[in-house]
């Protein structure tokens, strides 16, 4: 069996209004969903977590309990996150380089992602990290609700 990829995030397809129906009979928490390639595609812990803090969305809130405007916000803060992950050559943790053996430098303006502890940069309080789906998830209990 071939596996599908998710709806493409930068498409003309993709939007508060596909988000909204799309998750309606989904309790799940928000950022696993974000970040389930058979659900849209592309979206990693790093992305997902900024996207979320972007439009100030708890990564633990059920994807069925987030309204229609604070979609608009998310898809906006998703496609605002991947364009900028995309300018700064994607995200490079570890080991992991580019064919010409370039790194991305994306993670190095996380608001976020790998800050536990350390001061939200919008509010000053600390950032907060959890485990969901077996994957660290870092947000900011104050700027996202």
């Amino acid at each position: 069996m071939i596996a599908v990829p998710g709806m493409e995030p930068l498409s003309d397809e993709f939007d508060d209004d596909w988000l909204y129906a799309a998750t309606r009979r989904r309790a799940t928490p928000i950022k696993p969903l974000l970040m389930d390639s058979h659900f849209i595609a592309g979206i990693g812990n790093i992305y997902a977590a900024e996207s979320l803090f972007r439009a100030g969305i708890s990564p633990l809130r059920a994807a069925n309990r987030i309204g229609k405007e604070r979609y608009r916000h998310l898809v906006a803060a998703i496609r605002s996150t991947l364009q900028s992950a995309i300018a700064a050559g994607g995200s490079s943790l570890r080991d992991y380089a580019h064919s010409d053996g370039g790194l991305g430098s994306f993670q190095l303006s996380c608001r976020v992602y790998g800050r536990p502890g350390e001061p939200c940069m919008r509010c000053n309080k600390p950032i907060r990290a959890v485990r969901q789906a077996g994957r660290s998830t870092f947000y900011c209990p104050h700027c996202q609700r």
